[in-house]
């Protein structure tokens, strides 16, 4: 015996007898057209909501879009190229300028010579390097054209003098920024200052030191 044929006499008793008790019994059919009633009012539900959800998502980005129209096709965003375009060359002339790398390094080196010269003090040892410049890491094709020139200063201390002094770089035409100031007390007092400032690579081909 196979279980169809077992499972016939059932399948038939069940449409006979039991199919036949659902309709005589009027509250289990009612409770089963109830039940039909709320998984259709169920789904309607859910899927308005739905409907309402991507609706107002295509009004927000119809609204982003129009926003993003406005500001394309109005006068904002030549303003905003103007002003980079200013700010950029503001930053051009405080670059420092030479002919060759080496000549911009001689420069930068008699510049903080005078500096201290000027107020009294002496700068004892000033050492120069180059590097590329990088944004966040990674050489960028914007900033190539480049370089940073850091200079390691070791002076004789007089607090007069380096309050001038760091005045004189915060003023400079050229963007100069101390990257670091140590000040070493003692019967041989002075003062260690790393101060950076930038250059236009006009001979890439030297590369850093």
């Amino acid at each position: 015996m196979n279980l169809s044929d077992t499972l016939a006499p059932l399948v038939e008793r069940f449409r006979r007898h039991v199919s036949q008790e659902m309709v005589s019994n009027e509250r289990l059919l009612l409770l089963l057209v109830g039940a039909v009633v709320v998984s259709v009012l169920v789904f309607i539900g859910a899927f308005w909501g739905l409907t309402s959800s991507k609706r107002g998502e295509l009004v927000r980005s119809r609204m982003s879009l129009a926003r993003l129209q406005a500001e394309v096709t109005g006068d904002a965003w030549p303003k905003r190229l103007e002003t980079a375009q200013a700010l950029k060359g503001q930053l051009a002339v405080r670059m420092w300028d030479a002919p060759t790398p080496g000549l911009a390094e001689a420069a930068f080196d008699s510049w903080i010579r005078n500096r201290f010269q000027k107020f009294g003090g002496t700068a004892q040892q000033i050492q120069i390097t180059r590097s590329g410049v990088s944004r966040d890491g990674q050489p960028s094709s914007t900033i190539a054209s480049l370089q940073r020139m850091t200079a390691k200063v070791i002076a004789t201390f007089d607090q007069a003098v380096v309050m001038q002094v760091l005045a004189d770089v915060a003023e400079a035409d050229h963007l100069i920024v101390v990257d670091r100031l140590i000040i070493r007390s003692g019967a041989n007092s002075r003062v260690e200052m790393d101060l950076s400032t930038f250059i236009r690579n006009a001979d890439a081909s030297a590369g850093a030191k």
